[in-house]
């Protein structure tokens, strides 16, 4: 008798969780990220609210670059993904990065937080501006994160240089860039404000600094035209800002949590609600999540919305329809 009403009692359990769009069990759903660097620590934090929060347990799957992961989400093989915006549009239209080979499944199920990026180097080394890296050793190539060469690109374009100009040394992927800049092999690297490796840089270099970009008109369209949805921000010394000695111009866009339509409607509300109701918790993990705002995850990011996401934020009356 005792094992019958158990089990009566686990059935209409099961019975509620699927009522409310509930995971039945802890059901596990995979998060593509990179290996390293400011998408890895993003993922990180994510998959741990998730994993606490929600009634799933999300696992990370690291590889090298979206460009990996993001066909797999397409195809419905793993559920959710990071990336920023730029590359997110790229990837779904088959530009650029995955040229000829575009991932039209993909759907927003959060716009996360603006992203600022810019180039590094050593806090006294005699380059003062983007054109100053001329003839410099500079990471290049990124056969296995094509986004690091789009993005190099648009940034020695600021300074008038193409990778022609420089002295190139291939590197695969983020994470072996970042090891050649704290090495002093190579006199830059991209690097995110907030991120976690600056602190290690800035010790093991004796200091870095950000380079400042031309934000005159021209160059904004230029930067805009090479990655869309980008633009200018000044950025000013603050406490924790490695990197920022003076005031600076860097780029900014914004970072996106993306799935495809092949996720569950009540899936993807699952998880977006997890990371509205808990934002303290995201800020917990670092500086990255300064500008976080749960108001703002259902902003036009330049791809359509999941709609699992579109139904939460609805009810939470921070959606506007396009």
């Amino acid at each position: 008798m005792a094992l019958r009403r158990q089990l009566v009692s686990t059935m209409m359990a099961l019975a509620v969780g699927v009522a409310w769009g509930l995971p039945a069990a802890s059901q596990t759903i995979g998060i593509g990220t990179t290996q390293a660097g400011a998408t890895n620590q993003i993922a990180t934090a994510i998959a741990k609210v998730v994993s606490e929060k929600s009634g799933f347990q999300m696992r990370m799957q690291p590889m090298a670059g979206a460009a990996q992961y993001t066909p797999m989400v397409n195809a419905g093989e793993l559920e959710f993904a990071i990336a920023n915006v730029v590359e997110a549009v790229y990837l779904r239209d088959g530009q650029v990065i995955l040229e000829g080979k575009p991932n039209p499944e993909l759907r927003i199920a959060a716009r996360l937080f603006p992203f600022v990026a810019g180039l590094l180097v050593q806090k006294d080394a005699p380059i003062r501006s983007v054109a100053d890296l001329r003839g410099k050793q500079v990471p290049t190539g990124f056969t296995g994160n094509p986004l690091g060469r789009v993005i190099m690109d648009a940034f020695l374009e600021n300074g008038g240089l193409t990778i022609a100009d420089v002295q190139q040394v291939p590197v695969p992927a983020f994470p072996r860039m970042f090891d050649l800049f704290r090495g002093g092999t190579t006199a830059t690297s991209i690097g995110a404000l907030g991120a976690g490796p600056l602190r290690e840089w800035d010790q093991a270099l004796g200091g870095i600094r950000y380079l400042s970009f031309d934000a005159s008109p021209q160059k904004r369209a230029m930067i805009e035209k090479r990655l869309p949805r980008a633009s200018f921000v000044e950025i000013k010394p603050s406490a924790g800002q490695t990197g920022v000695i003076e005031p600076v111009n860097l780029v900014q866009y914004d970072y996106v949590f993306y799935t495809s339509t092949k996720v569950p409607d009540a899936t993807v509300a699952r998880v977006v609600e997890a990371l509205y109701r808990n934002p303290g918790d995201l800020k917990a993990t670092g500086p990255l999540w300064a500008e976080f705002d749960p108001a703002q995850m259902g902003i036009d990011a330049g791809i359509a919305y999941h709609p699992g996401a579109i139904a939460f934020y609805r009810a939470q009356g921070i959606w506007r329809d396009r």
